[in-house]
Parts: C-alpha cells; structure tokens; sequence
C-alpha cells in the first residue's frame, strides 16, 4: 500500500484537485455535522485527522479544534505544511498541532476524540486490516463522536460507461478540471480481481486514449506530470460500497451519507459515521 508517502510524492499530491483532496463543498457537508457535535457537546472539539491533509488541518485551526494528527511519515508531513493557509499552526505555541508518527493501523488511543477525518483513507489501508482498523478508529473516538470521510468506492451494481461516451461528454460540456472528471471512471477501468488500483496501469490507459486519438493532446498533457508512471508505486484499495458499508456498520452507525457539489460527487459518498458506545 501507500508505505512511500514521502517528501517527493507530497510535491506529486499538491498538483491534485478533488476527489484526491478535501474541496470547498465538501468541506462545507462536514462543517454542518461538527458544529451540531459542538453545540451538542458545549464544548471544544477533539480532532484527529488521519493523514497530513491541509485541508482539515486548516479547518480544525478556523473551528477552534484541539487538532491531533497522525502521519506515518514525517518527512511528507513536513512537506505538505508549505500548503497550509494558516501558518500559526505551525508558529504559534497555542495552535500547536500535536503529532503522531505512525500507521493509522497501529491507532491505539481510546475514547479520547470527538471527530476522527479522513480523505481517500480507506483505500490507503491493506484490505486485510481494514477491519481491525475501523475497529481502533472507534475505539478512539467518545461516544456519540463522528468518523467522516469518503474514499474510491465501486457502486453497487456499476457497469463502465463507453470511453467514446465518457470523452464526448467531457468535451461538449462544460470544461470542468480534467482529473476531477475522469478519475473515477479511470479508476473502475483499472482494477484488478482484487479491487487494487495501480497507478501505472491507469498511466497506460490514459496514454492509449490519447495514442486512439479520443483524448486531446492538451488533456493528456495533465496526466503525464500526476507521478502514475513512477513515483506513485504503490497499490489502493477499491472497495464495493456494500463492502465498506458492511464493514462500517460493525462499529457505527451510519447518520448520513451525503454528497458535495462537485462534479464528481455522485460517485464519491461522504460517509457520516457515529459512534454508539464503546468499541
């Protein structure tokens, strides 16, 4: 899996747009649930975010939040903080962020956050302990706390559109950011039998569109620089939603699943989980 989140990959993911990292919309989807914690709570939120996301880690700063972060590699947490808006996080002792170094498999707190985030998590952790790790993310979280997040899910009962179809579409429409438009369905064409995602063979499609002359050359031209021919040598995971969801409801309860307003949202769920008592 990821285990070479590095300083030169974090260079790679600041080239992203959403659904690889948080957007204004879906910043928005998770703002309305942790100020009904907040006002449910009376009190100052505790949040642990998995992974070194700008995003969250900004919106734990602007929402007043005891941030907690955990990363498993500090150089790419490191490196990622050039992307902060707000860099009190990092000089001023009272915002302080406090930092784990460390798989978020290995998360071994208990009963101690409000709200634990993450974006595109789930496909990061080997299948294999993914359920172990839902186990410790509620383990973690208070009663009542929040787990929210989405990640690339194959949709109960997806067939693959026709590329001709997919690239027509794109054109004659509004020309909306290349990636954000077709990584899902790169992303479904890509798989194994295992539901792994390689980054090369996504790399391979994307070329072969161009080479079949149904992708223009200034649109293929953003794909070449994503790192899916070397540096991103690493495998994620695509579960079925009815795989994660069964997984999910083995530890929570699912309040809500909602969508953002991005192009992309009818394929990228936001799961909004709770947690009921203790793990």
């Amino acid at each position: 899996m990821a285990s070479n989140w590095d300083s030169n990959l974090a260079l790679i993911w600041t080239k992203m747009v959403g659904p690889s990292r948080p957007t204004i919309s879906e910043m928005a989807v998770y703002t309305r649930y942790a100020h009904k914690l907040m006002l449910k709570n009376n009190e100052k939120l505790r949040i642990l975010i998995l992974g070194s996301t700008p995003e969250f880690r900004d919106w734990g700063f602007e929402e007043n939040m005891d941030v907690w972060v955990m990363d498993a590699n500090f150089d790419y947490h490191n490196n990622i903080n050039r992307e902060l808006r707000h860099k009190t996080i990092l000089t001023e002792k009272k915002y302080k962020e406090h930092l784990i170094i460390d798989k978020w498999q290995n998360l071994n707190i208990e009963n101690y956050f409000d709200i634990i985030i993450g974006d595109l998590v789930i496909g990061n952790i080997p299948p294999s302990e993914l359920e172990n790790s839902l186990y410790r993310i509620s383990r973690a979280l208070k009663n009542n706390g929040l787990f929210l997040g989405k990640s690339f899910f194959v949709p109960n009962d997806y067939k693959q559109n026709d590329w001709t179809k997919i690239l027509d579409n794109y054109y004659s429409s509004y020309p909306y950011h290349p990636y954000s438009y077709f990584t899902f369905y790169l992303t479904m064409d890509c798989l194994d039998e295992n539901h792994m995602l390689n980054f090369n063979r996504q790399y391979k499609k994307v070329l072969q569109l161009y080479q079949d002359g149904l992708m223009k050359e200034e649109t293929f031209g953003y794909f070449k620089n994503l790192g899916w021919e070397k540096e991103m040598e690493f495998e994620f995971h695509v579960p079925t939603i009815k795989t994660y969801e069964k997984l999910l409801k083995k530890f929570f309860k699912i309040e809500a699943i909602e969508y953002s307003e991005d192009i992309y949202s009818p394929y990228f769920p936001l799961y909004i989980a709770t947690k009921e008592r203790s793990a």
